[in-house]
Protein backbone atom coordinates (compact mmCIF):
# COMPACT_ATOMS: atom_id res chain seq x y z
CA UNK A 1 0.00 0.00 0.00
CA UNK A 2 3.06 2.78 0.49
CA UNK A 3 4.03 2.23 -3.00
CA UNK A 4 5.59 5.66 -3.86
CA UNK A 5 3.03 6.31 -6.92
CA UNK A 6 0.15 4.54 -5.12
CA UNK A 7 0.25 1.35 -7.75
CA UNK A 8 0.53 3.68 -10.58
CA UNK A 9 3.19 2.01 -12.33
CA UNK A 10 1.98 -0.90 -11.71
CA UNK A 11 -1.87 0.08 -12.95
CA UNK A 12 -0.61 1.53 -16.19
CA UNK A 13 1.72 -2.18 -17.09
CA UNK A 14 -1.78 -3.91 -15.77
CA UNK A 15 -3.74 -1.06 -18.08
CA UNK A 16 -1.65 -1.88 -21.03
CA UNK A 17 -1.63 -5.72 -21.11
CA UNK A 18 -5.65 -5.62 -20.60
CA UNK A 19 -5.94 -3.39 -23.89
CA UNK A 20 -7.05 -5.14 -27.15
CA UNK A 21 -3.17 -6.51 -27.48
CA UNK A 22 -3.25 -8.83 -25.05
CA UNK A 23 -3.54 -10.90 -27.90
CA UNK A 24 -0.06 -11.93 -27.80
CA UNK A 25 -0.35 -13.89 -24.28
CA UNK A 26 -3.81 -15.83 -25.98
CA UNK A 27 -5.47 -15.01 -23.17
CA UNK A 28 -9.16 -14.79 -25.50
CA UNK A 29 -12.86 -13.80 -24.15
CA UNK A 30 -11.10 -11.12 -21.28
CA UNK A 31 -14.08 -8.76 -22.08
CA UNK A 32 -16.93 -10.68 -20.90
CA UNK A 33 -17.40 -11.98 -17.56
CA UNK A 34 -15.83 -9.47 -15.53
CA UNK A 35 -16.41 -10.90 -11.70
CA UNK A 36 -17.63 -7.27 -11.01
CA UNK A 37 -20.90 -6.55 -11.19
CA UNK A 38 -21.73 -3.95 -13.41
CA UNK A 39 -22.68 -0.46 -11.44
CA UNK A 40 -24.04 1.90 -13.92
CA UNK A 41 -27.86 2.93 -13.86
CA UNK A 42 -29.93 3.93 -16.69
CA UNK A 43 -27.63 5.30 -18.89
CA UNK A 44 -28.77 7.49 -21.97
CA UNK A 45 -28.42 5.45 -24.80
CA UNK A 46 -26.38 8.04 -26.99
CA UNK A 47 -23.66 7.49 -29.08
CA UNK A 48 -20.36 8.88 -27.77
CA UNK A 49 -17.95 7.81 -29.86
CA UNK A 50 -18.23 6.99 -34.02
CA UNK A 51 -15.74 4.44 -35.91
CA UNK A 52 -15.83 4.19 -39.29
CA UNK A 53 -19.66 3.55 -39.41
CA UNK A 54 -19.84 1.73 -36.18
CA UNK A 55 -20.73 3.38 -32.96
CA UNK A 56 -19.89 2.80 -29.13
CA UNK A 57 -22.47 3.54 -27.28
CA UNK A 58 -23.00 5.04 -23.94
CA UNK A 59 -24.30 2.33 -22.11
CA UNK A 60 -21.67 -0.69 -23.90
CA UNK A 61 -18.80 2.06 -22.66
CA UNK A 62 -20.51 2.75 -18.69
CA UNK A 63 -20.77 -1.55 -18.45
CA UNK A 64 -16.92 -1.82 -20.06
CA UNK A 65 -15.50 1.50 -17.36
CA UNK A 66 -17.43 1.17 -14.03
CA UNK A 67 -16.06 -2.33 -13.05
CA UNK A 68 -12.91 -1.10 -13.50
CA UNK A 69 -13.49 2.57 -12.13
CA UNK A 70 -15.17 0.39 -8.80
CA UNK A 71 -11.97 -1.71 -8.47
CA UNK A 72 -9.71 0.76 -8.51
CA UNK A 73 -11.78 2.83 -6.02
CA UNK A 74 -11.92 -0.33 -3.46
CA UNK A 75 -8.26 -0.77 -3.64
CA UNK A 76 -7.12 2.82 -3.47
CA UNK A 77 -10.32 4.50 -2.18
CA UNK A 78 -8.33 5.10 1.28
CA UNK A 79 -4.78 5.81 0.60
CA UNK A 80 -5.40 8.06 -2.86
CA UNK A 81 -5.92 11.77 -2.07
CA UNK A 82 -9.72 12.80 -3.83
CA UNK A 83 -7.55 14.85 -6.52
CA UNK A 84 -5.02 11.66 -7.11
CA UNK A 85 -8.06 9.50 -7.77
CA UNK A 86 -9.93 11.93 -9.84
CA UNK A 87 -7.18 12.06 -12.36
CA UNK A 88 -6.41 8.20 -12.53
CA UNK A 89 -10.15 8.37 -13.28
CA UNK A 90 -10.10 10.56 -15.89
CA UNK A 91 -7.06 8.48 -17.28
CA UNK A 92 -8.92 5.34 -17.04
CA UNK A 93 -11.73 6.52 -18.45
CA UNK A 94 -9.61 7.89 -22.28
CA UNK A 95 -7.82 4.79 -22.12
CA UNK A 96 -10.81 2.03 -21.66
CA UNK A 97 -12.26 3.96 -24.37
CA UNK A 98 -9.25 3.90 -26.88
CA UNK A 99 -9.43 0.23 -26.35
CA UNK A 100 -12.95 -0.23 -27.18
CA UNK A 101 -12.05 1.92 -30.61
CA UNK A 102 -9.74 -0.33 -31.46
CA UNK A 103 -11.71 -3.08 -30.60
CA UNK A 104 -14.48 -2.10 -33.17
CA UNK A 105 -11.30 -1.24 -35.75
CA UNK A 106 -9.95 -4.59 -35.53
CA UNK A 107 -13.31 -6.18 -35.43
CA UNK A 108 -13.96 -4.59 -38.75
CA UNK A 109 -11.07 -5.47 -40.35
CA UNK A 110 -11.59 -9.33 -39.53
CA UNK A 111 -15.06 -8.82 -41.05
CA UNK A 112 -13.32 -7.30 -44.09
CA UNK A 113 -10.95 -10.19 -44.41
CA UNK A 114 -13.46 -12.60 -43.53
CA UNK A 115 -12.28 -14.30 -40.76
CA UNK A 116 -14.09 -17.34 -40.51
CA UNK A 117 -15.21 -18.69 -37.04
CA UNK A 118 -16.50 -22.19 -36.27
CA UNK A 119 -19.74 -23.21 -34.06
CA UNK A 120 -16.77 -25.99 -32.31
CA UNK A 121 -14.37 -22.92 -31.69
CA UNK A 122 -17.40 -20.64 -29.86
CA UNK A 123 -18.20 -23.64 -27.66
CA UNK A 124 -15.08 -24.24 -26.96
CA UNK A 125 -14.60 -20.48 -25.95
CA UNK A 126 -17.89 -21.03 -23.88
CA UNK A 127 -16.48 -24.03 -22.00
CA UNK A 128 -13.24 -22.08 -21.34
CA UNK A 129 -15.28 -19.72 -19.57
CA UNK A 130 -17.82 -21.86 -17.60
CA UNK A 131 -14.38 -23.52 -16.33
CA UNK A 132 -13.98 -20.32 -14.08
CA UNK A 133 -17.24 -20.19 -12.31
CA UNK A 134 -16.37 -24.22 -11.37
CA UNK A 135 -14.82 -22.87 -7.68
CA UNK A 136 -16.03 -20.51 -5.47
CA UNK A 137 -14.37 -18.95 -2.47
CA UNK A 138 -11.79 -21.62 -2.85
CA UNK A 139 -14.69 -24.59 -3.41
CA UNK A 140 -15.46 -26.75 -5.85
CA UNK A 141 -18.94 -26.34 -6.90
CA UNK A 142 -21.51 -29.00 -8.65
CA UNK A 143 -22.34 -28.42 -12.03
CA UNK A 144 -25.85 -27.09 -10.86
CA UNK A 145 -24.05 -24.52 -8.99
CA UNK A 146 -21.67 -23.95 -11.68
CA UNK A 147 -24.17 -22.79 -14.42
CA UNK A 148 -26.35 -20.84 -12.05
CA UNK A 149 -23.29 -18.63 -10.92
CA UNK A 150 -22.06 -18.55 -14.89
CA UNK A 151 -25.80 -17.78 -15.63
CA UNK A 152 -26.21 -14.95 -13.13
CA UNK A 153 -23.27 -13.10 -14.35
CA UNK A 154 -24.72 -13.25 -17.63
CA UNK A 155 -27.66 -11.58 -15.99
CA UNK A 156 -25.42 -8.84 -14.17
CA UNK A 157 -24.10 -7.80 -17.45
CA UNK A 158 -27.42 -7.84 -19.39
CA UNK A 159 -26.29 -10.60 -21.51
CA UNK A 160 -28.84 -13.27 -22.80
CA UNK A 161 -26.77 -16.23 -24.09
CA UNK A 162 -26.76 -15.12 -27.76
CA UNK A 163 -25.43 -12.59 -27.12
CA UNK A 164 -22.74 -13.85 -25.46
CA UNK A 165 -22.06 -15.68 -28.36
CA UNK A 166 -21.93 -13.20 -30.38
CA UNK A 167 -19.47 -11.16 -28.65
CA UNK A 168 -17.31 -14.45 -28.22
CA UNK A 169 -17.44 -15.05 -31.73
CA UNK A 170 -16.22 -11.72 -31.91
CA UNK A 171 -13.93 -11.65 -30.20
CA UNK A 172 -12.32 -15.06 -31.14
CA UNK A 173 -12.18 -13.20 -34.93
CA UNK A 174 -9.82 -10.72 -33.32
CA UNK A 175 -7.77 -12.82 -32.09
CA UNK A 176 -7.29 -14.74 -35.21
CA UNK A 177 -7.03 -11.45 -36.76
CA UNK A 178 -3.89 -10.65 -35.49
CA UNK A 179 -2.69 -13.98 -35.07
CA UNK A 180 -2.73 -13.90 -38.87
CA UNK A 181 -1.49 -10.44 -39.40
CA UNK A 182 0.58 -9.81 -36.37
CA UNK A 183 1.90 -13.07 -34.45
CA UNK A 184 2.89 -15.09 -36.98
CA UNK A 185 4.98 -12.23 -39.21
CA UNK A 186 7.28 -11.47 -36.13
CA UNK A 187 10.51 -13.69 -35.90
CA UNK A 188 11.90 -15.02 -32.67
CA UNK A 189 15.10 -13.18 -31.26
CA UNK A 190 17.92 -13.97 -32.62
CA UNK A 191 21.11 -15.73 -30.41
CA UNK A 192 22.69 -12.30 -30.96
CA UNK A 193 19.98 -10.38 -30.09
CA UNK A 194 19.35 -12.19 -26.88
CA UNK A 195 22.73 -11.72 -25.39
CA UNK A 196 23.62 -8.08 -26.45
CA UNK A 197 20.36 -7.69 -24.51
CA UNK A 198 21.38 -9.73 -21.69
CA UNK A 199 25.06 -7.71 -21.76
CA UNK A 200 22.99 -3.87 -22.08
CA UNK A 201 20.67 -4.72 -18.98
CA UNK A 202 22.81 -6.92 -16.36
CA UNK A 203 21.31 -4.79 -13.78
CA UNK A 204 17.55 -5.48 -14.51
CA UNK A 205 18.16 -8.98 -14.46
CA UNK A 206 20.38 -9.44 -11.89
CA UNK A 207 17.98 -10.28 -8.95
CA UNK A 208 18.40 -7.26 -6.75
CA UNK A 209 19.08 -6.65 -3.21
CA UNK A 210 15.87 -7.86 -1.30
CA UNK A 211 14.87 -6.67 2.30
CA UNK A 212 11.84 -8.23 3.82
CA UNK A 213 9.52 -6.08 6.42
CA UNK A 214 6.69 -5.49 8.17
CA UNK A 215 5.38 -1.79 9.12
CA UNK A 216 2.84 0.22 11.24
CA UNK A 217 1.42 3.21 9.59
CA UNK A 218 -0.75 6.02 11.59
CA UNK A 219 -1.74 7.93 8.87
CA UNK A 220 -1.35 12.08 8.29
CA UNK A 221 -3.41 13.23 5.10
CA UNK A 222 -1.70 16.09 3.13
CA UNK A 223 -3.90 18.86 4.44
CA UNK A 224 -4.36 17.47 8.49
CA UNK A 225 -3.99 20.54 10.63
CA UNK A 226 -1.86 21.09 13.03
CA UNK A 227 -3.53 19.16 16.31
CA UNK A 228 -4.21 16.29 13.89
CA UNK A 229 -0.21 16.10 13.02
CA UNK A 230 -0.22 15.97 16.27
CA UNK A 231 -2.56 13.55 17.63
CA UNK A 232 -0.87 11.36 15.16
CA UNK A 233 2.76 12.06 16.61
CA UNK A 234 1.76 10.91 19.85
CA UNK A 235 -0.05 7.86 18.68
CA UNK A 236 2.92 6.96 16.77
CA UNK A 237 5.11 7.06 19.87
CA UNK A 238 2.64 5.52 22.27
CA UNK A 239 2.84 2.33 19.81
CA UNK A 240 7.25 2.39 19.48
CA UNK A 241 7.03 2.99 23.45
CA UNK A 242 4.67 -0.46 23.37
CA UNK A 243 7.47 -2.05 21.43
CA UNK A 244 10.40 -1.17 23.44
CA UNK A 245 8.44 -2.97 26.35
CA UNK A 246 8.59 -6.00 24.28
CA UNK A 247 4.77 -6.29 23.03
CA UNK A 248 4.64 -7.99 19.72
CA UNK A 249 5.04 -6.19 16.72
CA UNK A 250 2.67 -8.06 14.55
CA UNK A 251 -0.05 -7.88 17.17
CA UNK A 252 0.43 -4.01 17.43
CA UNK A 253 0.27 -3.38 14.46
CA UNK A 254 -2.63 -4.70 13.99
CA UNK A 255 -3.97 -3.31 16.80
CA UNK A 256 -2.64 0.35 15.73
CA UNK A 257 -1.54 0.14 11.59
CA UNK A 258 -3.76 2.39 9.25
CA UNK A 259 -2.38 -0.11 6.14
CA UNK A 260 -5.58 -1.16 4.79
CA UNK A 261 -3.23 -3.80 2.97
CA UNK A 262 -0.69 -4.87 5.50
CA UNK A 263 -2.42 -4.43 8.63
CA UNK A 264 -4.41 -7.56 8.68
CA UNK A 265 -1.59 -9.46 8.32
CA UNK A 266 0.70 -7.77 10.96
CA UNK A 267 2.08 -5.11 8.93
CA UNK A 268 3.13 -7.36 6.74
CA UNK A 269 4.84 -6.18 3.42
CA UNK A 270 6.89 -8.87 1.72
CA UNK A 271 10.28 -8.24 0.06
CA UNK A 272 10.96 -4.99 -1.33
CA UNK A 273 13.48 -3.57 -3.73
CA UNK A 274 14.68 -0.10 -4.43
CA UNK A 275 12.21 1.66 -6.49
CA UNK A 276 8.92 0.10 -5.43
CA UNK A 277 8.44 2.29 -2.43
CA UNK A 278 9.20 6.00 -1.21
CA UNK A 279 13.17 6.84 -0.27
CA UNK A 280 12.69 7.49 3.17
CA UNK A 281 10.50 4.66 3.74
CA UNK A 282 13.31 2.56 1.04
CA UNK A 283 16.46 3.99 3.48
CA UNK A 284 15.26 3.40 6.57
CA UNK A 285 14.63 -0.54 5.70
CA UNK A 286 18.00 -1.40 4.01
CA UNK A 287 19.89 0.32 6.75
CA UNK A 288 18.02 -1.41 9.39
CA UNK A 289 19.74 -4.85 10.47
CA UNK A 290 17.25 -8.40 10.31
CA UNK A 291 15.27 -8.59 13.74
CA UNK A 292 15.20 -4.60 14.62
CA UNK A 293 13.02 -2.60 14.55
CA UNK A 294 13.34 1.33 13.42
CA UNK A 295 12.90 4.47 15.06
CA UNK A 296 9.74 6.67 14.10
CA UNK A 297 10.00 8.02 10.62
CA UNK A 298 7.88 10.15 8.26
CA UNK A 299 6.50 10.38 5.02
CA UNK A 300 4.08 11.63 2.52
CA UNK A 301 1.67 8.90 4.17
CA UNK A 302 2.19 9.71 7.53
CA UNK A 303 4.33 8.29 10.41
CA UNK A 304 5.79 4.93 10.19
CA UNK A 305 7.79 2.33 12.52
CA UNK A 306 9.36 -0.71 10.45
CA UNK A 307 10.91 -4.41 11.42
CA UNK A 308 13.02 -6.51 9.04
CA UNK A 309 12.17 -9.88 8.82
CA UNK A 310 14.82 -11.24 6.26
CA UNK A 311 17.29 -9.69 3.91
CA UNK A 312 19.18 -11.14 0.53
CA UNK A 313 22.00 -9.37 -1.17
CA UNK A 314 22.20 -9.08 -5.26
CA UNK A 315 22.59 -12.19 -6.92
CA UNK A 316 24.38 -12.52 -10.26
CA UNK A 317 22.03 -14.59 -13.06
CA UNK A 318 24.19 -16.18 -15.70
CA UNK A 319 23.12 -15.87 -19.63
CA UNK A 320 22.07 -19.91 -19.73
CA UNK A 321 19.88 -19.08 -16.78
CA UNK A 322 17.61 -15.92 -18.09
CA UNK A 323 18.00 -17.28 -21.95
CA UNK A 324 14.60 -18.85 -21.43
CA UNK A 325 12.37 -16.22 -20.05
CA UNK A 326 14.35 -13.62 -22.27
CA UNK A 327 13.08 -15.27 -25.44
CA UNK A 328 9.95 -14.82 -24.21
CA UNK A 329 9.94 -11.48 -23.42
CA UNK A 330 11.59 -10.36 -26.28
CA UNK A 331 9.72 -12.09 -28.34
CA UNK A 332 6.93 -10.39 -26.12
CA UNK A 333 8.14 -6.81 -27.07
CA UNK A 334 8.92 -7.16 -30.55
CA UNK A 335 4.87 -8.67 -30.92
CA UNK A 336 3.99 -5.88 -28.88
CA UNK A 337 5.32 -3.27 -31.40
CA UNK A 338 4.19 -4.80 -34.11
CA UNK A 339 1.24 -4.46 -32.87
CA UNK A 340 1.35 -0.71 -32.33
CA UNK A 341 2.06 -0.31 -35.66
CA UNK A 342 -1.00 -2.53 -37.35
CA UNK A 343 -3.27 -0.60 -35.28
CA UNK A 344 -1.59 3.02 -35.80
CA UNK A 345 -2.19 2.06 -39.89
CA UNK A 346 -5.42 1.30 -38.84
CA UNK A 347 -6.46 4.42 -37.39
CA UNK A 348 -4.51 6.47 -39.64
CA UNK A 349 -6.83 4.93 -42.36
CA UNK A 350 -10.30 5.31 -40.53
CA UNK A 351 -12.65 8.05 -39.41
CA UNK A 352 -12.82 8.08 -35.33
CA UNK A 353 -14.26 10.76 -33.52
CA UNK A 354 -15.07 10.83 -29.97
CA UNK A 355 -16.56 12.69 -27.25
CA UNK A 356 -16.66 11.75 -23.50
CA UNK A 357 -16.47 13.87 -20.24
Amino acid sequence: MMNKKHGTDAEQKTRNRYRIRTWFYLLPFTFYLLPFTCLSAAVVNKAIAKVNDDVILQSDYEDAVNPVISQIQKTYGEVMPKEDMDKKIAEIKKELLDQMIDQKLLLQEAKKKDVKVSKREVDEGIETVKDRFKRKNGKMLTAVESDAEFNSELKKQNLTMAKFRDKLREDIMVNKLIEDEVVRKVPPPSSDELKSYYEKNRDKIDEPEKVSVRHILVRVEKNASTKEKSQALNKIKEVQQKLKKGEDFAKLAQQYSEDPGSQKNGGELGFIVRGMMVKNFEDTAFKTPVGEISDYFETEFGYHILKVDAKQAKQKRSFEEVKVNLEKYLLAEKRQEEYEKYIKNLRDKSNISADIK
